[in-house]
């Protein structure tokens, strides 16, 4: 009997490879969501010592209007960098969105080829079993029909 050929190994292959490049992509995504979700909750923390800076200069006695116009300008320097922080952040998780989509895509199509070669080697098989079956068949010595022989 021949060997078991799947003539579609190639684009099996080429799936496979598909659905490491899409992992890869997916990992690199979620990486990026992590940093940028470390960046909001530093911005954050600017944000809550600025708001400790203001709050601390209330009880000291009289601030100067130069140091109040200071700290207001960190304080929206503060906000504007949480923003940002904010939308960067939106963005990474659109993207991990978007990966697991492809990603998933990527491993469908791959396991619909895998269970195609898996369906063919099991027709082979089976098809392998019924050739071996009527080899077997034919070495068998026929039997003789005693009582109905021609005369």
């Amino acid at each position: 009997m021949k060997p078991f050929i799947f003539r579609l190994e190639r684009v099996l292959q080429l799936r496979s490879k598909l659905e490491q490049q899409r992992a890869q992509a997916l990992a690199q995504a979620v990486r990026d969501e992590q940093e940028r979700r470390a960046a909001l909750d530093e911005a954050a923390a600017r944000l809550d010592r600025c708001g400790e800076q203001i709050a601390g200069t209330g009880s000291g006695g009289a601030t100067t209007a130069g140091a109040l116009r200071n700290l207001g300008l960190t304080v929206q320097a503060a906000v504007h960098q949480v923003r940002a922080a904010e939308d960067s952040l939106e963005s990474a998780v659109d993207s991990v969105q978007t990966e697991q989509e492809r990603f998933g895509q990527a491993r469908r199509e791959r396991r619909v080829v895998e269970r195609l070669r898996e369906r063919r080697r099991t027709a082979w098989g089976a098809e392998a079993a019924r050739e071996e079956q009527r080899e077997l068949d034919g070495m068998k010595p026929k039997k003789r029909n005693h009582g109905s022989e021609p005369q």
